[in-house]
């Protein structure tokens, strides 16, 4: 693999009409390398998640993915949203989830979704990676948080990317599924990039190496270096972190 970067920004500014979002940033992420973007909400994380994937524009400034404009390059990146709208009546499955990962790559069955056995391969693949594989033909709106958490993982995995962006993988999941979603991308994360969006500054120090905090301006921190002044010149407030490994019975 290329030790050039898998992300990388320069004087990049982008603004909503007339309100500026994002001032001035730049930054890289390397191969296999894991980090996270922290930030107050609307600071700027999810517009940048999508300027690095080229579904926005910069007013100013160069994206690149994989060296490339994010949109000739973007096939090679796996996306989890922050929100996904779905009906819970509706029979989707488990299976249809994650074969709509693989919408967007080359030829006719990408554009139409007409999958064929390399398609399924992939998805039961992706599957079989989150510890999800036996789940293939359940109803999506019948599995719990974490269930979908993962599910929708392995819709990103199903692409066979280089990149991974999650935003926020944690909402709406327990500790315990937390700490299962932190051992399967550490095992991600040795063959591929991660680029985490999360307010959960417990959960990412055990994978990440550098966070990336964002409100408006970036400032990149190692995360031995993150202490309670830069979190509170972030956030413009006082912020604590809440353990869970103590707990009086």
């Amino acid at each position: 693999m290329s030790d050039e970067p898998v992300i990388s920004l320069c004087g990049v500014a982008f603004s909503y009409g007339a309100a500026p979002v994002l001032e001035d940033v730049g930054f890289s992420v390397g191969p296999r390398e894991a980090v996270c973007l922290v930030g107050p909400n609307g600071g700027g994380k999810t517009t940048l998640v999508k300027l690095i994937l080229g579904l926005l524009t910069p007013r100013r400034g160069e994206v690149r993915l994989f060296g490339q404009p994010p949109r000739s390059s973007r096939r090679r990146a796996g996306y989890m949203p922050q929100h996904v709208q779905y009906d819970p009546r509706f029979p989707v499955s488990v299976m249809d989830i994650v074969l709509m990962g693989r919408l967007g790559q080359g030829g006719l069955r990408g554009l139409t979704g007409w999958y064929g056995r390399a398609d399924r391969h992939a998805a039961l693949d992706a599957l079989e990676q989150v510890g999800m594989k036996e789940f293939g033909r359940r109803p999506f709106g019948s599995l719990s948080g974490g269930e979908r958490q993962r599910v929708l993982i392995a819709r990103a995995l199903c692409c066979g990317p280089d990149l991974l962006l999650l935003d926020e993988p944690t909402s709406n999941i327990d500790t315990m599924v937390e700490a299962r979603l932190l051992e399967l991308l550490g095992e991600l994360n040795t063959r591929m990039a991660i680029v985490l969006v999360s307010h959960d500054l417990g959960f990412v120090s055990g994978l990440v190496e550098r966070v990336i905090c964002v409100n408006r301006r970036v400032v990149v921190h190692p995360t031995s270096k993150l202490t309670g002044d830069s979190i509170r010149d972030l956030y413009g407030s006082e912020v604590r972190m809440v353990r869970h490994d103590e707990l009086d019975m």
